[in-house]
């Protein structure tokens, strides 16, 4: 079920009605690519997320995180994450601290030494991370792909996930005392199964465009495939597509597909990388982890070819952020 212009306001903080079963996960995460005047080719990249799971013990990178069930949805034990791109290096583990999460019906606060806060006030999404750093996001109304969309999906019973998404908004704020400026993207994540490994990317172009695409895997088979593309005019939906992934800690991966009507490929270019390990004990005994790897990235080559009148279009370079997944948590 897919449902767009909705009321993102009442909808981002509303999880009293989630059900939250054993395994399940919530996160609220935040992407934000902004200017890099020393050099423009690599922008600035944060990503933050505030998340709770229902899992007695799990480790990510190391830490220790003991939660369990969520009684009281306005007061949860969970974390605060977030890595730090400053236009030179990858600060890993920018933040990584359990915490309680308050959370009420315009806010969710990470309870740590240094707070950390995104809050939606007369329709500007606000981040404040300590006191050197707030961002504030505002919605793009171009096209039905800028606007709030919210998508539920059932895998096996009462399995499954729901995800609350913008793809893209206009982004200011102030980083250390100086004015910056971009784009940003967000989701509310509520996931009751296990995630397979996956490829995903979310991209914007100078010309409004946006691009994403979605390949989850097992056992080398694509369960689904996706890439939407709004060009700065219309749309283009692709369900078959192909993902490979070249080179080491900072890699490119080239993305390809088809429909009956059109062909596109492109190539993203990572010059960045931070990853988050998740470690835990399925039935208490058997180890399992998940690597979940995020680029800071750039988009070239992109072309679209018509396959009636060989008609080639091409678009500029766009800037975003790559995932690629390995392993499974249980």
């Amino acid at each position: 079920m897919r449902t767009r212009n909705i009321d993102f306001e009442k909808k981002v903080f509303d999880i009293k009605d989630e059900p939250m079963p054993k395994g399940s996960w919530w996160w609220w995460f935040w992407l934000f690519f902004f200017d890099n005047p020393k050099n423009p080719k690599k922008p600035r990249q944060l990503m933050i997320l505030w998340s709770t799971k229902n899992e007695k013990v799990i480790d990510c990178n190391g830490t220790q995180m003991i939660i369990g069930p969520q009684d009281d949805r306005s007061h949860m034990d969970g974390a605060v994450a977030a890595w730090y791109f400053d236009g030179k290096k990858m600060n890993h583990n920018f933040l990584l601290d359990p915490c309680k999460l308050r959370v009420t019906s315009d806010s969710v606060t990470a309870e740590t030494k240094s707070p950390s806060t995104f809050s939606v006030k007369k329709k500007k999404s606000i981040v404040r991370i300590g006191k050197g750093m707030e961002f504030v996001s505002e919605m793009i109304e171009d096209s039905d792909f800028t606007k709030p969309e919210y998508h539920e999906n059932k895998i096996l019973g009462d399995m499954g996930y729901n995800i609350l998404r913008v793809n893209k908004l206009k982004l200011s704020g102030i980083v250390d005392g100086k004015k910056i400026k971009g784009t940003s993207y967000f989701q509310r994540v509520f996931v009751n199964a296990p995630s397979p490994p996956w490829y995903w990317g979310i991209f914007h172009f100078d010309n409004g465009g946006v691009l994403s695409y979605f390949n989850p895997n097992a056992f080398g088979k694509s369960i689904k495939q996706d890439i939407s593309l709004f060009d700065g005019r219309k749309m283009h939906e692709i369900k078959n597509i192909r993902v490979k992934r070249k080179g080491g800690d900072a890699p490119d991966f080239e993305v390809s597909g088809e429909n009956e009507k059109e062909r596109i490929s492109f190539t993203v270019n990572s010059y960045e990388h931070s990853s988050w390990t998740f470690r835990k004990k399925f039935l208490g005994i058997i180890p399992n982890k998940l690597v979940y790897n995020e680029y800071p990235a750039t988009v070239s080559g992109l072309v679209i070819l018509d396959k009636k009148t060989g008609k080639r279009t091409k678009m500029g370079n766009a800037i975003g952020n790559a995932e690629h997944t390995t392993g499974m948590l249980l």
